[in-house]
């Protein structure tokens, strides 16, 4: 364990997985305003910068390792796992990435907490693991999971180790939506094509999709971490229950400060062109399959009434605001 210089906080420690990520980090950055200790996990390949001269614990581990995750959560006050991976080439490697580190993280808390101890252990999953809802029926966590992607697939397998078996500990698993703001690199290109006046309207049944600004996800974290009554699934949004396309749009205008009209995409151009394209799929994700069936369906729209209503969270970006922010953000950063 590699403490970060000047570790001189004394709140309970949090062990962060995902913390060099773009969640995580806001995660990381909202427990440090509370006052936490964070400790988090890294691999050798993982970019810091955004822990950089920040009291961070970082800890290089595996975790597929049983024995390193014991040392990872030893007196810790709660784990939250935000490690993950959202893009893979088949449902093994997700299963891996998703379900076998929550496996783990899980067996490790077990071992090493107290029973009576008051641990927590958070795992934001995704809306993927729900299944498409759309605005005229946003997703609400009494609903049956119909995950139509692999990632779905290895989120729900990953809620149920969670949710479905008995642990000496309080378990809490959120549903973000889709996610944007600073430090996202994979918002950028659609503000670039904005700022040449256009964003994609792809043709198809879907008529809304809930957003989440980083920043906000983080503070609902760190709200159920600190809402010692809430258990169970939690989804959350910015209190619109879903955006149309036009509204997307709208939101763009306003941010990048000229208009920004939809450029209709038909859905069976992106069929050959994930096909003819598939070395590109990985950094182009609307490419990949998985990805073009998540365009073919009424929608992805949640309800985060529950998570206000136990937590009092209340988001403070919508789409305009939000959009705002995230441009001004890469401008800062010279990425535009």
């Amino acid at each position: 364990m590699t403490p970060a210089s000047g570790t001189t906080r004394r709140g309970p420690v949090i062990a962060l997985t995902g913390a060099t990520g773009f969640l995580g980090s806001h995660i990381a950055d909202e427990l440090l305003r509370d006052g936490y200790r964070v400790r988090a996990s890294v691999r050798p390949t993982s970019d810091l910068r955004w822990l950089d001269d920040k009291d961070i614990q970082t800890v290089q581990i595996d975790l597929a390792d049983p024995a390193a995750c014991c040392d990872f959560v030893r007196g810790a006050r709660a784990v939250i796992h935000c490690a993950g991976m959202v893009v893979a080439d088949s449902d093994k490697a997700y299963h891996q990435a998703n379900v076998e580190t929550t496996r783990a993280l899980l067996a490790a808390c077990r071992r090493e907490w107290h029973p009576q101890g008051g641990g927590s252990f958070l795992l934001v999953s995704s809306l993927a693991a729900h299944g498409p809802a759309g605005p005229g029926r946003p997703a609400v966590e009494d609903d049956p999971r119909r995950p139509i992607s692999g990632y779905g697939r290895s989120k729900v397998a990953a809620e149920k180790l969670v949710l479905e078996h008995e642990h000496p500990f309080r378990t809490v698993v959120l549903r973000p939506p889709a996610l944007y703001g600073p430090r996202d690199t994979g918002f950028l290109p659609l503000v670039k094509l904005a700022l040449k006046g256009w964003t994609p309207r792809f043709a198809g049944p879907m008529r809304g999709l809930s957003l989440v600004h980083g920043k906000d996800a983080a503070r609902a974290v760190v709200a159920l971490l600190e809402t010692r009554e809430a258990q169970g699934v939690y989804f959350v949004d910015d209190g619109r229950r879903g955006y149309t396309w036009r509204d997307l749009a709208d939101a763009l205008t306003v941010a990048c400060g000229r208009r920004v009209r939809l450029l209709p995409i038909p859905l069976w151009l992106l069929k050959p062109a994930a096909f003819l394209l598939r070395p590109l799929a990985r950094d182009a994700s609307v490419l990949r399959r998985d990805r073009i069936r998540d365009l073919e369906v009424p929608g992805w729209v949640c309800d985060g009434g529950r998570l206000e209503r136990d937590t009092g969270f209340v988001a403070e970006y919508d789409a305009a605001t939000g959009f705002a922010d995230t441009v001004a953000f890469y401008r800062r950063e010279g990425w535009l």
